[in-house]
């Protein structure tokens, strides 16, 4: 390995996010000249990467001049870095001065582990949680863990079951034998799916409370926008479809249907019954690719079901207040 070879590279890939990353690159070249930097750009029009480009000349800037969707983007950057270790950074989350040497300090305390995730806080009020970890319910609904909710005292490294997207690291083998985010998924869901499928192969995420990010969270295309209930509704259908254990997915897919049918009627008298139904369609009917890619996961499947039912959230109480579900072992 050449000796100018990075240990890490960091990736974070913009979309309409004139307005944060600034501050977002401002950060990660604060970490130091150790680090590769790739800034890729999914078609924003409005980006003046001159400017950028002045302003960071460390950071390599890739402007693909189409929207390839958060999983197609970052891949094609991945194969253009060259760190050990891959770390993707949304572009309106700001890690703090000190993430690095955190991350760098949980690899050496984990030498096993090939999955770190961050502690985010909230940029607009950063007294709450932004999220400390993924957590997939026994149902198959994905949810940020600890969100919203105050920083609790004496919050220590923990297993969780997969990382958030904002702001998390992977080692470079891993994230290649895995085939990268599934670019079906194009946005949303990509990172639980992700972790999902390295869990299933025997691996584990340990969250690092000291690596520590503030997020403002869905900036460039709003939490409850159309384009995030779409995705989400047909994603996260997929995600568990593909994934779950049959031991696991015959018992919980009467109440993963229940759940997916309530909360669309809700949606719709809120008014978003077009846009949810569509992305239900969309799950249904795609649903023969997903099919496929599941007999292939299965396949490569090295962990028992009883071990992935172990690391599920089985807690109504944990479930319906986002309480952190961090466990000792994976």
């Amino acid at each position: 390995m050449p000796s100018d070879t990075p240990k890490f590279t960091l990736i974070t890939l913009s979309y309409r996010s004139e307005a944060s990353i600034e501050r977002c690159l401002k950060a990660l070249t604060a970490l130091g000249r150790t680090v590769e930097i790739i800034h890729a750009d999914n078609g924003s029009e409005a980006m003046d990467f001159d400017a950028l480009q002045a302003q960071f000349p460390s950071v390599i800037f890739m402007p693909f001049g189409e929207n390839l969707g958060y999983a197609a983007g970052n891949n094609r950057a991945a194969k253009m870095a060259r760190g050990q270790w891959l770390g993707f950074i949304n572009p309106d989350a700001f890690v703090a001065d000190d993430w690095l040497k955190a991350m760098k300090q949980a690899v050496d305390d984990y030498p096993t582990i090939g999955l770190f995730t961050s502690l985010q806080f909230q940029a607009e009020d950063t007294s709450r949680l932004d999220g400390a970890g993924d957590a997939l319910t026994f149902f198959g609904f994905p949810y940020r863990s600890g969100l919203g909710q105050v920083l609790p005292p004496n919050l220590k490294p923990a297993h969780v079951f997969s990382p958030c997207g904002a702001a998390f690291i992977i080692r470079r083998d891993l994230f290649e034998y895995l085939g990268g985010f599934d670019e079906n998924f194009f946005c949303y869901c990509e990172d639980v799916d992700l972790g999902f499928r390295a869990r299933l192969i025997g691996e584990s995420c340990v969250f690092v409370p000291s690596a520590r990010v503030d997020h403002i969270g869905s900036a460039s295309l709003g939490v409850r926008s159309d384009f995030a209930l779409f995705h989400g509704y047909r994603n996260r259908l997929w995600m568990y479809v593909r994934n779950m254990p049959l031991a696991l997915l015959l018992p919980s897919l009467p109440l993963h249907i229940g759940l997916t049918l309530l909360m669309a009627v809700v949606d719709t008298l809120k008014g978003k019954g077009g846009v949810v139904w569509r992305g239900i369609f969309a799950a249904l009917t795609g649903m023969g690719p997903i099919l496929k890619q599941r007999k292939s996961i299965q396949e490569h499947r090295q962990i028992s079901a009883l071990r992935l039912a172990k690391s599920l959230t089985w807690s109504p109480l944990k479930i319906l207040s986002r309480t952190m579900d961090h466990r000792s072992r994976p």
